[in-house]
């Protein structure tokens, strides 16, 4: 499985990490959509919210560590829309 891996170039990994990463956004934007438009008390926790952001928080880290923008650019947007999903939540409550 190595060797059929490696046939595939940075580039294309790359490019399939942004896209599937910013695919995975698409699912916080969802939740965040969800959550801003019931009306019902949410019932997400903070620690799930910031558990994730401090995730994506250092993969974004990494990823501009070792410059590769298939992991840098999709945390940095997850990591806003966690930061976006935690505001929501916390107005849910006030």
């Amino acid at each position: 499985m190595q060797k059929m891996l490696d046939r595939i170039s940075s580039k294309t990994w790359d490019s399939l990490g942004v896209a599937i990463g910013l695919f995975a956004c698409l699912t916080i934007s969802n939740q965040i959509f969800h959550e801003w438009s019931s009306t019902k008390p949410s019932t997400v926790s903070f620690g799930f919210i910031g558990g994730f952001f401090f995730v994506y928080l250092f993969w974004f880290f990494y990823g501009v560590r070792f410059a590769r923008i298939g992991i840098w650019l999709p945390n940095a947007v997850a990591s806003t829309l966690q930061i976006i999903f935690g505001v929501v939540v916390y107005l849910k409550q006030i």
